[in-house]
This record gives C-alpha cells, sequence and structure tokens, in this order.
C-alpha cells in the first residue's frame, strides 16, 4: 500500500505531506503534537493472521515502546476491543499490566493509551492508538475529539485507496517517523535518532523471545531491511573455524557462494571484522565488496558496514549491512548498528547455547530408544518420539518392541515423571527391565508387577505410567496391561473393533507394591492399527485429542506416513512444547504363518563391504519366488541405492524389510541415523552426494518413497507396482 510502506530512498526521509505516500504518517506526527502524546500508531488488519499490526508509528523519545502486534481477542490491550467494537476505547498501565507484564519493560513509567476505530461507517480498517505518559486521570474531551478527527481522515484515506483496490496489507516492520519538529529536538537528537532507537528498542526486547539462532537471524534481517531501509543484510556465524552465511538477503548469487563457509584464516571484511573484533566501512565500489549486491546498479551507492557479532568477550559472527551512501544522519546511524549488532550477538550466544544443549539431550534420549523395531511376519511397527522444545531437560518416555520367546509380539510404552536427568535415568533402567522381564516369558501383568517392585526398591521418589500388549501374530489374540498409561488407540477398516473387557486400568509404578496388575484379551482382525503413545501427544489439555489421531489412522496411507502426519499435526498444533512425545504405531497384517510367505528381511552389519552385493543377490531371489522376476532389474537398483547409502552415510547396521502385497512390492531400508535422507538436485562439490544422488533415482523410479525416523534411526522405503 502506498501510503504505508518504507520510502524506496530512506525509510527515515521527511514524507512528502502533499501526496499520498506521505498522508498516513503525516497525519500521524501532526496528532502526536496537538495532543502532546508519546506517540501515536496505525493499526492495520492482518490479512495472513488474526491480529492488528503496526502500519505506521510517530514516536517521541518517551514512546519508543509501543506494541506492533496485538491479536484481535486480546481482552486488554485498548486497540483490539476498539477495533471489535467499532468505538472508542481507553485504559491505564494498571489495568493492562496483569494481561500484558511485558508493557513494564516497553514503557516503564505510567502509561494511558486510547483506541480509536478507523472506520469508514461500511468497514474497519483498523485503529488508530496514542500513548500518553500519564499516571491517573481520563483523556480530555478536546483530546478524544482531535482523535475521532483523525481517525475519520485516516479511515477516509484509506477508504479511498480501497477503492482504487490499492492492498491493506501492513508491513512486517512498521514505518517509524519522528513526531517532534526538528526544532523541538533536544539533547543532540536529530530527526532520524528516535526511529533508529525505537528499531533498536524493539528488536532487543524482540530477540529476548528467540529460542532459535534462525529466528534470531530472521528477527534482526527483517528489522535491518524494513526498519533501516538496508540495501542488504547478510549474517554469517563462526561454525569450526569458518563463517557460515545464516541469513542473507539483497546479495548476488555469486558473493553467497563465495562467502559461505569460508575459513577464518581468509581475509574478507566479514572474517576481518571476526579476527579483529572491529567494524569497519567499505565503499561499494572497494574490490572486496563490489559486486555483492543483487543489484549491480547499486553497487556505488552504498557502503557496507561489517561488525564482529561479539558476545562473552568472543567473536560469534559478523553482521554485514549496505545502506545509502547519502544518510543524513551516518553517525547516529552506526552507532544504532553497533547497538543493534551487540543485541543480535548476545541472542545468538543464547539460543546456540540452547541449541546445543537441546541437541545433546535429543541424542542421549535417541540412544536410550531401540535401535530398529523388529519386524516379524504378520506385524508392521514404527515409532516416533519428539523431544520438549521449551527446555533442555531429558524427558521419561520410552517405547519398545520386542519378539517373545513364544514367538509373539510385545509392545510397550512408558512415561517417568518429571522432565529431568533423573526421569530419564529411570526410564533407562525400566526399560531394560521390562525387556528383561519379558525375554522371560512372563505375561503383561507379571512384567509390570515386577517393574512397580523394581521402581520402589530404585527408591527415587519417582512413579511411572506403562503399557504392555502382548500380541499372538498366528491367532491375532492380544493381551493388554496398563500402570496407569492410556490404553492404545484401536482402528480397523470396519471400525468395529471394542474396548478390552474388564480391564482393570493398576495404579502407576513406584506407588504401592502390593499393586496387582491383571492382563485383558482382545481378538485383532488382520488389518488392525493399534497407536499406543504418552500424555505428551494426546492429553485432555491441549495437545491432539483421541479422535484426531483415529482420523488420521483412518487414512489410506502406509504406517510410517501415517505417523509422520501425526507427529506433524503435533508440531503445527503447539510450536513449543513443555513436555516430550512418544508414538508407537503397529498394524497386524493376519496370522504369520500366511505373512511370512510374503515378508524377506536381511540385516546387513556396518562396514559390510559385501553387504549391497549379497542384497541385489537375494532380491532378485525373492522376487522369483514371488513369480516377479520381470521386477528384478528396477528393484536391484533401487535397492543398492537405498542400502548403499545407508551403509556409507548411517555408519551403522542396516536391516532390508521386503514386503509383497497384491498390487506392488514394498522395500524398507532402516538404520540407526537420524538424519532424514534427502533428494539433492544440485549437489555442492564438497557434498558426499552419491546418498543424495541415489535417493533422485528411487524419487525418479519408485511410484512412491519416503523416509521417517524410526527407532532412534530412520526408515527408508519405496515401492513399486507389481506388473498387471
Amino acid at each position: 500500500m502506498h501510503a504505508i510502506g518504507p520510502t524506496p530512498s530512506d525509510q527515515q526521509a521527511a514524507p512528502d505531506e502533499d501526496g499520498p505516500e506521505g498522508f498516513l504518517p503525516t497525519a500521524t506526527r501532526r496528532l502526536v503534537r496537538d495532543v502532546d502524546a508519546a506517540a501515536a500508531t496505525v493499526f492495520l488488519r492482518a490479512p495472513d493472521a488474526p491480529e492488528l499490526r503496526a502500519a505506521v508509528v510517530a514516536v517521541t523519545p518517551l514512546g519508543v515502546g509501543s506494541v506492533e502486534r496485538v491479536s484481535l481477542d486480546d481482552e486488554a490491550y485498548p486497540s483490539a476491543p476498539a477495533w471489535r467494537t467499532n468505538s472508542v476505547v481507553t485504559m491505564h498501565g494498571p489495568e493492562l499490566m496483569p494481561f500484558h507484564p511485558d508493557l513494564s519493560v516497553f514503557a516503564p513509567f505510567p502509561l494511558q493509551i486510547a483506541a480509536v476505530p478507523l472506520s469508514s461507517g461500511t468497514r474497519v480498517f483498523g485503529t488508530l492508538t496514542v500513548y500518553w505518559p500519564r499516571s491517573r486521570g481520563g483523556s480530555a474531551p478536546a483530546e478524544i475529539d482531535r482523535l475521532v478527527e483523525a481517525a475519520a481522515g485516516l479511515a477516509g484515506h484509506l477508504e479511498r485507496l480501497a477503492d482504487h483496490h490499492e492492498p491493506m496489507e501492513p508491513p512486517a516492520v512498521p514505518l517509524v517517523v519522528n513526531a517532534e519538529d526538528e526544532a523541538d529536538t533536544a539533547g543532540g537528537f536529530t530527526p532520524s535518532t528516535v526511529p533508529l532507537i525505537y528499531h533498536v528498542h524493539k528488536l532487543a526486547m524482540l530477540l529476548t523471545g528467540a529460542v532459535r539462532t534462525s529466528e534470531a537471524v530472521h528477527m534482526a534481517m527483517e528489522r535491518l531491511l524494513g526498519g533501516f531501509s538496508a540495501a542488504a543484510v547478510v549474517v554469517s556465524l563462526v561454525q569450526d573455524n569458518r563463517l557460515q552465511i545464516a541469513g542473507a538477503s539483497g546479495c548476488s548469487t555469486e558473493f553467497i557462494r563465495t562467502a559461505d563457509w569460508v575459513m577464518l584464516g581468509e581475509s574478507t571484511p566479514e572474517t576481518d571484522a571476526v579476527t579483529t573484533r572491529k567494524h569497519a566501512r567499505y565503499a561499494g565500489t572497494d574490490r572486496r565488496t563490489r559486486g555483492r549486491l543483487a543489484e549491480r546498479a547499486l553497487d556505488e551507492d552504498c557502503d557496507w558496514l561489517v561488525f564482529p557479532l561479539l558476545a562473552g568477550g568472543r567473536s560469534v559472527g559478523a553482521l554485514s549491512v549496505a545502506l545509502k551512501r547519502r544518510h543524513r544522519d551516518a553517525a547516529v546511524q552506526q552507532s544504532a548498528l553497533t547497538a543493534l549488532a551487540t543485541a543480535l550477538a548476545q541472542a545468538v550466544d543464547r539460543t546456540q547455547t540452547h541449541e546445543a544443549r537441546h541437541a545433546l539431550v535429543e541424542k542421549l534420549q535417541q540412544a536410550l530408544l531401540p535401535r530398529v523395531l523388529p519386524q516379524p511376519a504378520g506385524v508392521v511397527s514404527t515409532g516416533r518420539y519428539t523431544p520438549a522444545t521449551s527446555g533442555t531437560d531429558m524427558g521419561g518416555d520410552w517405547y519398545d518392541v520386542l519378539t517373545l520367546p513364544t514367538g509373539g509380539v510385545a509392545m510397550v510404552i512408558g512415561d517417568v515423571e518429571g522432565h529431568n536427568p533423573a526421569a530419564a535415568a529411570v526410564m533407562g533402567q525400566l526399560g531394560t527391565a521390562v525387556r528383561a522381564y519379558a525375554d522371560e516369558g512372563r505375561s503383561p501383568g507379571e512384567v509390570l508387577e515386577r517393574a512397580n517392585h523394581l521402581l520402589i526398591s530404585l527408591d527415587t521418589g519417582l512413579f511411572a505410567t506403562c503399557c504392555c500388549v502382548w500380541l499372538d501374530p498366528d491367532t491375532g489374540v492380544a493381551q493388554l496391561a496398563s500402570a496407569g498409561h492410556p490404553l492404545p488407540l484401536i482402528h480397523t477398516a470396519d471400525g468395529t473393533v471394542p474396548p478390552p473387557a474388564d480391564l482393570d486400568i493398576g495404579l502407576p509404578l513406584g506407588i504401592d507394591p502390593h499393586t496387582r496388575y491383571t492382563a485383558a484379551e482382545s481378538t485383532l482382525n488382520p488389518g488392525t492399527m493399534l497407536a499406543c503413545f504418552t500424555d505428551g501427544l494426546i492429553n485432555s489439555g491441549s495437545r491432539l485429542d483421541a479422535e484426531e489421531v483415529t482420523t488420521v489412522l483412518a487414512g489410506d496411507a502406509d504406517i510410517e506416513s501415517l505417523g509422520d502426519r501425526i507427529m506433524t499435526r503435533l508440531a503445527h498444533r503447539h510450536a513449543t512444547r513443555a513436555d516430550d512425545a512418544a508414538l508407537l504405531l503397529v498394524r497386524y497384517e493376519g496370522p504369520s504363518s500366511e505373512a511370512r510367505r510374503a515378508v524377506r528381511q536381511l540385516t546387513i552389519h556396518r562396514r559390510d563391504l559385501r553387504g549391497t552385493q549379497r542384497t541385489r543377490k537375494l532380491i532378485r531371489e525373492w522376487l522369483d519366488d514371488w513369480e516377479l522376476s520381470g521386477m528384478a532389474d528396477e528393484e536391484e537398483l533401487l535397492v543398492s541405492e537405498v542400502v548403499t547409502n545407508g551403509l556409507v552415510h548411517g555408519d551403522s547396521d542396516v536391516h532390508v524389510v521386503v514386503r509383497r502385497y497384491p498390487d506392488r512390492v514394498r522395500v524398507e531400508v532402516r538404520d540407526s541415523d537420524p538424519h532424514r535422507a534427502r533428494a539433492v538436485t544440485m549437489p555442492r562439490q564438497e557434498d558426499e552426494a552419491e546418498g543424495g544422488r541415489g535417493l533422485m533415482i528411487v524419487s525418479a523410479f519408485a511410484s512412491a518413497w519416503g523416509n521417517s525416523p524410526s527407532g532412534r534411526g530412520k526408515t527408508v522405503w519405496f515401492e513399486l507396482p507389481v506388473p498387471a
């Protein structure tokens, strides 16, 4: 929208009061002076989120803390109720603090806020919100009348633009202008000083909420491009004695290619800033910065400012910004950028530490999960685990699948109280104990009773929930027992499986040594799916609900894809999770005596150089047995690529499962590398690209393929149709 975005030359330039591009900022500046306010903000309805977003902000030195985003359902902040009710709403700071405690940081002084809807009579575009540093008392009638008058003028202007089909989308970063006259500016401030201080202050506060380095980098780049009108921004971070580009905008492809992963020993503006810990300015025509901009014509008009990112006495990276050379307050601008670089460095250091701890926790947790889930004839299983994202402590969720001495299959899922190293340690002990008790041939109830005695004897003060399912693949009979844990969700093609009869869910483990755990039986029909889960995935609070998961299970997809869909829903529902979540999916495909004829398996030990060759030979033999020899060439090619990828890049044993269905042949290759395999289209020279190119072959020939986490590793699978 013409009246809202930053001007092409410089966001801090004085707006043209007669043209449409200057109307909103000019009218907002005039209003702040007329009512002696600290700031005023024009909020517009965001098209991509249920919120009001600041489009224009007129500020004085006391107005740097104004809010930029307000949820439409906010009951306290005046802008939202003013928009909803199409009426004037006023409020004082003490009334807002219980709902917006961050205001005490944004504006650490008594505050009064008034919001007036920007209404044309037929529609409400947003609100005009004004801030005063006042401790008590209300706005004078004359002030409210002036606000209503200004809002009417702004709304009329917006309606004319809308009639000309101008988009009403507010920018990611608002246009910020100094509300004071140049003659009134004191203390050495210039007209551009206050907006620059606003942007630095705003970014510093936003960065305190960043939990990922990529999030912090995005916030800084967005503010530099929108608030400082930078022509280009590059954020490079130190990684293994190199500088890796973490974010870039406005730069040429050639520059990105040469500047990414540059050795710190080489001399570039960024490496020099990191090693000397000093900032520097380079002309756009300097040989060291020439050609960096995507728009080469701007090279002569821009200077590059390169700042070290310093945190805790060390350089964590470099910030490079291309700015117009003719900025009226270059010294002020450079000081503001120095402060911004400091705030970004502190955020990067904090988020990198958080990410490193979180990665360590995730790695340790993965090590406690089963390496590969067994795939006995008649049973298909897959597991998913995702750690909490809001902390760095380990959780106590676990799952396991094992083969019983009787030939049956045991499925176990559990959750130890707490989210700390003690919970993880107990989880490891219980998981090992349950596996040992099951290997002795004990029933699900007996396993839980022994695990209960063990946990009480450990005297940890913790309790745990656990659910055990013993399945006989030959008959479909399942025995279920639970120690305070939710029962599995059961789904069949016809949806007629009843819940287990008279199942007594016992107390959690570790509470009462005299607790007895009983098992109930249920007969599963072929095609039945069981979903075992922990409360981090499904509970009565804000996670997924059982009906939602059941709906996914009813989908026509393979078990790996179903697991991915459920975890994707969880991730989209909650970007920040306070608890870890585990999911174990098991599909009963029918009596093992029948299924055994349609399932073949092979384990290849890591570093077995003949493993791929042996797999190709067996694939051809198995297809011959199934009278599908015409598929042998394609199957050999694809399985060879996937097995080689697992052996080379997974650095682990590889387990191959081949399943023959009436209409297709499915191959699953499981390894212990948790990193997803990816098909690469343009691998860099230094990449170990054979795995990526191999998966390109798979994606080209297979009718369906994918890769998913499974156990502590992953499963890469593909399918080829059976010839008619």
